[in-house]
C-alpha cells in the first residue's frame, strides 16, 4: 500500500487527511489480526486465508479504482486493512498446518523469504507501470488487484489439494 496516499492525493485528498490513510489501514488491520484468529480456529486458517485474500483483491478492484473522494478511499483504507492484516496475522500458521514439526521454523523461513521477493519486486513494477500510464494510478490498482486474485487462487489450490472439493472441510 506504498501508493495509497500519494494515488489518494492524486484523486484530491488534501495532504493532512492523506497522512492519515496508513494509521486508518493499520488501524482496519488490527481488528482483521484478531478476527482472522478467532474465526481460523472456528473454520480453519486456509478457508478463511483464502477468504480474506480474495476480499482484498476485489477491495482493490471494485472500490479503491472507482473511489474517486475521501469517503470511499477511507473507506477502502479501513477494509483493506482489516483483509491485509488477516492475511499477516494467518500466513504463518498455514505453514504449520502442512509442516512436520522438526521443519517449522526452516518452512516458515522461506515463507518469508519468497514473501520478500514480492515484496521488493511489485513496487517498482507499479511505479513503472504508474509512469508509463502518465501518472494515472488506475493500471496500477489493476495491476494490484489481479496480483492478490492469483495469489489467492494459488492459495486454494493448495487448500483443494489437502481436502479435495469439500466446501465444509475445515483446513
Amino acid at each position: 500500500m506504498n501508493y495509497l496516499v500519494t494515488a489518494a492525493m492524486a484523486e484530491g485528498m488534501g495532504r493532512n487527511l492523506a497522512e492519515y490513510l496508513v494509521a486508518i489501514l493499520n488501524a482496519g488491520s488490527l481488528f482483521g489480526r484478531l478476527g482472522a484468529g478467532v474465526f481460523a480456529d472456528k473454520m480453519g486458517s486456509y478457508n478463511i486465508f483464502v477468504v480474506v485474500t480474495y476480499i482484498a483483491g476485489i477491495l482493490v478492484l471494485a472500490l479503491w479504482i472507482p473511489a474517486s473522494n475521501n469517503a470511499g478511499t477511507i473507506v477502502f483504507a479501513v477494509l483493506f486493512g482489516f483483509a491485509t492484516g488477516a492475511y499477516v496475522a494467518l500466513a504463518p500458521g498455514l505453514v504449520v498446518k502442512l509442516s512436520p514439526f522438526a521443519e517449522i521454523g526452516y518452512r516458515t523461513g522461506l515463507l518469508f523469504l519468497f514473501a520478500s521477493i514480492s515484496g521488493l519486486t511489485t513496487n517498482p513494477i507499479a511505479g513503472a507501470i504508474l509512469q508509463h500510464s502518465g501518472g494515472s494510478y488506475t493500471g496500477m490498482k489493476i495491476f494490484s488487484g489481479v496480483l492478490l486474485i492469483v495469489g489467492s487462487t494459488l492459495v486454494l489450490g493448495v487448500r483443494l489439494r489437502q481436502t479435495g472439493l469439500k466446501l465444509n472441510a475445515t483446513f
